[in-house]
């Protein structure tokens, strides 16, 4: 699962670029933005991401989470299943996204907060997205952990390289092939002064 991510717009220069041109799209000046761009994005918030437009890969505002038939409110998709599911089956034929992070957050059992990063390179999550009332809103997949995730959490992001970005978004063939993909070993650090496992490795 991933229920929070960071985006830093201080420490990656790509970041800056992806910002400039959502708002661009959006049509919002910086100074009038109400789009938070550096922080912390939980459901509901929006945050920019990027998509396939005329082939070309552009950046836009999407709000995190499509609501469900039964009320609730769906952040996340299962990558082994998506493509059965009558909910995504549509949008990871034709609305695929990504979205960009600084890092994730996930807890452990004892509710310990881990923060996940690659190191000095930004995450890429690969993601899909439906329009619902005429907004655009979009749902990170999931997969199964690797070594670095497998003792704190259950699932993990699909993770894509700065090379898979435009494959994932552009080339519907590539994309059902990366979503058995493995995520790469990241870096953690838990947040909330318990010690990590990694501290006696």
């Amino acid at each position: 699962m991933c229920g929070r991510y960071q985006f830093s717009t201080e420490k990656y220069r790509e970041f800056q670029q992806i910002v400039q041109d959502a708002r661009r799209r959006s049509g919002r000046p910086a100074e009038k933005s109400d789009v938070p761009v550096t922080g912390d994005v939980v459901p509901t918030g929006e945050a920019p991401v990027l998509v396939a437009s005329a082939n070309k890969v552009v950046a836009v505002f999407q709000r995190w989470g499509i609501p469900g038939w039964r009320g609730g409110l769906v952040i996340n998709a299962r990558a082994e299943t998506v493509c059965e599911k009558p909910m995504f089956r549509r949008s990871v034929v034709g609305r695929r996204c990504v979205i960009p992070a600084s890092g994730y957050y996930e807890w452990d059992a004892k509710k310990h907060k881990y923060f996940f990063r690659l190191p000095d390179k930004p995450l890429y999550l690969a993601g899909i997205y439906d329009c619902v009332d005429g907004q655009d809103r979009f749902v990170v997949l999931t997969t199964a952990p690797n070594e670095t995730v497998r003792d704190i959490h259950d699932r993990m992001p699909l993770i894509l390289s700065h090379e898979q970005v435009r494959p994932w978004l552009t080339d519907p063939q590539a994309a059902l092939e990366l979503l058995t993909s493995v995520p790469p070993p990241l870096e953690r650090s838990c947040e909330d002064g318990q010690l990590s496992l990694d501290d006696f490795m």
